[in-house]
């Protein structure tokens, strides 16, 4: 009787060990190849476009640029911020205008000047409405607040840049201004100042399609190498 009992636990079944080791590795192969499937339906999906959804999904966040709180701002600081924005970027260029010099009609230092000029045009209109609203009330938001806006990057200048060049760099910062209003309409909440941002995005979208325009036909690449260029004292005359 003790040899049948033996016998019947032998023939029993043991848990894990029942099928053969091809079919327990497929098992772990198959298992792997559904971990790589969903690893593929979950990755990282296509960027869109700035300002379409990126609040409202709880992904995006709101433009580091400046330095306030997007969802209390009012209108009247929502005005003061784009009319520091304006003057923060005609400041800039009127520096670069004076860095590159005036060699010839419409160089890159002319480039400069026009575009210091429309920030003061924009800017002025900017003041406008904000003193036909909000006269005589204090300002709450400082340049200390901003970080280079609209305002063009220093390292984009060189003393033989070419209209072409100093155009490139004017649109980089216009499209660097409308991504900085669309980024942060998700995070407003007064319907006044989401009005304003979109208006002010849609400015930013006339203005590159401004110098997208005046940069047909210009030759690329700087007036001069900087390897031709004289050293500093070299020319004897």
């Amino acid at each position: 009787m003790a040899r049948k009992a033996t016998k019947k636990l032998k023939a029993r079944p043991v848990p894990g060990r029942s099928k053969p080791a091809r079919q327990t590795a497929k098992r772990v192969l198959s298992s792997k190849s559904q971990g790589r499937k969903v690893r593929k339906r979950g990755s990282v999906p296509r960027r869109t476009s700035l300002g379409a959804s990126a609040g409202s999904a709880g992904g995006g966040k709101p433009p580091d640029s400046a330095r306030v709180d997007f969802a209390s701002l009012s209108l009247r600081d929502a005005l003061d911020l784009a009319i520091l924005i304006e003057e923060e970027a005609q400041e800039r260029y009127e520096r670069l205008s004076a860095m590159v010099g005036g060699r010839y009609a419409g160089d890159a230092g002319d480039v400069f000047r026009f575009m210091a000029k429309n920030e003061s045009l924009h800017g002025a209109e900017l003041r406008e409405r904000r003193e036909a609203l909000f006269a005589g009330e204090a300002r709450s938001v400082g340049r200390d607040m901003l970080d280079d806006v609209e305002a063009p990057d220093w390292s984009k200048a060189g003393v033989f840049m070419s209209a072409h060049q100093a155009l490139e760099a004017a649109l980089e910062s216009e499209v660097k201004a409308h991504a900085f209003f669309a980024q942060a309409l998700p995070f407003l909440s007064e319907p006044d100042v989401k009005k304003l941002f979109q208006e002010l995005a849609a400015e930013e979208l006339k203005h590159q399609t401004l110098l997208r325009g005046k940069l047909r036909g210009l030759p690329p690449g700087p007036d001069l190498e900087p390897e031709m260029a004289d050293e500093p004292g070299s020319d004897p005359g």
